[in-house]
């Protein structure tokens, strides 16, 4: 039970992470400066690297946990699907034909590979 909670956190965590910092890049208002390069962030920004920096260090205990065939294919289907709804109902970007095909390609695909393991 624990190996699905920490896989829906790192789920959460990777693509609210990734939306994060979309939403953050559109309009930075914190710099940071280190010799002659200079990166502009936003709280947003900065939100979302903490969110996927946390989502990665979840990967680590989930990958030494659970079978990595059903893992990794899993996950990514999941995040993936996850960005492309939630850039559309956030960040208003289209979904085309060709996406919603490969997202029910891909959510097929995983479905197929992973039923009846365990």
């Amino acid at each position: 039970m624990i190996n699905i909670i920490l896989f829906i956190l790192y789920v959460l965590l990777s693509s609210s992470g990734l939306i994060l910092f979309k939403l953050g890049s559109n309009n930075p208002n914190l710099s940071f400066g280190l010799f002659d390069l200079t990166i502009h962030f936003s709280i947003k920004s900065i939100i979302g690297i903490l969110c996927y920096g946390t989502s990665f260090l979840l990967w680590m205990i989930i990958v030494s946990r659970m079978n990595l065939t059903i893992a990794m294919p899993l996950s990514v289907a999941i995040v993936n699907t996850i960005v492309v709804v939630s850039s559309c109902l956030i960040l208003k970007e289209k979904i085309t034909l060709n996406q919603a095909v490969g997202i029910f390609v891909v959510i097929l695909g995983v479905s197929i590979m992973t039923y009846g393991k365990k």
